[in-house]
């Protein structure tokens, strides 16, 4: 196709045009605007506005990156065209490290709106002296320690980053920033995650984003070898799967990432055990939503995520595992997605898994399982008989007070 300079210049020139056109209908310029915030506390914008028209009221909208949620605010503007809006994070959280995007509204004297030009600030955890090291796609933050513990962890990350992309066939596409905590509490603050004290790792996949607490000291190499690619495992699925991820069983999702922890808890072969004796397991089906909200059973829906994605990929290999993200990331359902991706029900690889992993008895399984279906089969048969043996009773009753 044939370019024309001179026809592509005249169209610039009349789309600026109109674009000064509008900005001088409405009759309002926004100067020196400035955002600042007190991490987890609140958030100021602050303007300076001249306008030719009379303002009656004024808004502002805050939007994090990721997220469908607009802020509104009430705007203040004094008589000298300062403008000034305050938002408590409190009421409403933003996500930590996101892109914030806002920008004001006008209402003037006669009805008419006018939006400004839209503004952004990265709402980062301003509370620590955060110190940083880089390793190609990697880029780690810490605020506790020394170098050493600094480089150790990107060594984690970086071997995790490694055992992830063989177990799903991917890799990073663009950079993951991870921030390590010095304590739980500091992360929980971060991600909200109050009451919830088995939080020590949080990521945020479609902003790339991982978040892990560990103390420096003699336990430090093994949380980060645990810890920071487990989080990261959440991002390379992310990765995977896309807009999808969210689509995937909370099992499968955590299953990938306990799997890809360089050394996994010892506590987790012990909480299946003590499930099994206490027959306390808890049903697959029941764990493609969200995990229990409770410490300990929540723990064991880690450790059956982990053992039973561990024995998948065993039977089915690494391609097994991809078809099974490929299914659930088209929209399949949890019992639909392994049906077409491994051509075995759930319920049925439950069983496996539990008598592979955890020595129980498949028929025994099921005779239990079917235990409330025979009690009733029972049942059934039993009505038909119970008239002749109720009138056989009744017979014989009558023959022995009216002896001949």
């Amino acid at each position: 196709m044939k370019k024309h300079p001179l026809l592509f210049a005249l169209i610039l020139v009349a789309c600026l045009t109109a674009a000064q056109s509008v900005a001088a209908q409405t009759g309002v310029t926004p100067e020196q605007v400035n955002a600042e915030y007190d991490f987890g506390q609140q958030v100021t914008l602050r303007a300076k506005i001249q306008s030719d028209q009379t303002i009656s009221q004024a808004q502002a909208f805050l939007r994090a990156e990721g997220d469908n949620h607009t802020i509104t605010l009430p705007v203040s503007v004094d008589q000298n065209g300062n403008l000034l809006a305050s938002h408590d994070i409190a009421q409403a959280r933003l996500r930590p490290f996101a892109e914030i995007t806002y920008w004001f509204r006008f209402i003037f004297a006669d009805g008419t709106t006018a939006d400004s030009p839209q503004y952004s600030f990265r709402y980062s955890d301003n509370r620590f002296p955060w110190q940083s090291l880089e390793d190609g796609h990697l880029r780690l933050h810490w605020y506790a320690g020394d170098l050493s513990f600094g480089q150790n962890a990107l060594d984690s990350a970086r071997n995790g980053i490694e055992r992830t992309s063989r177990l799903l066939s991917t890799n990073l596409s663009q950079p993951v920033d991870i921030y390590i905590y010095a304590n739980s509490n500091d992360l929980k603050a971060t991600i909200d995650a109050s009451g919830q004290a088995w939080v020590s790792g949080h990521a945020s996949p479609d902003l790339y984003l991982a978040f892990v607490s560990i103390t420096p000291g003699p336990e430090q190499a093994l949380n980060m070898d645990r810890k920071i690619p487990h989080e990261l495992a959440h991002i390379l699925t992310y990765e995977m799967a896309g807009e999808r991820y969210l689509l995937l069983p909370m099992w499968l999702r955590e299953g990938i990432a306990t799997i890809s922890e360089i050394y996994p808890s010892l506590d987790y072969p012990r909480s299946l055990e003590y499930a099994v004796e206490a027959e306390g397991l808890l049903s697959f089906a029941n764990l493609c939503g969200d995990f229990p909200s409770d410490a300990s059973s929540r723990f064991l829906a880690y450790a059956q995520s982990e053992s039973f994605t561990r024995y998948l990929v065993d039977q089915y290999g690494i391609s097994g595992l991809n078809r099974l993200v490929q299914a659930y990331g088209d929209g399949l359902g949890c019992e639909q997605g392994v049906q077409r991706a491994l051509g075995v029900p759930l319920a049925e690889l439950e069983y496996a898994w539990r008598a592979n992993r955890l020595g129980e008895d498949r028929l025994a399984m099921a005779l239990k399982n079917l235990s409330g279906y025979l009690i009733v089969f029972a049942v059934l048969l039993a009505l038909p008989l119970t008239p002749a043996i109720f009138s056989r009773k009744t017979k014989e009753s009558d023959g022995k007070s009216n002896p001949k």
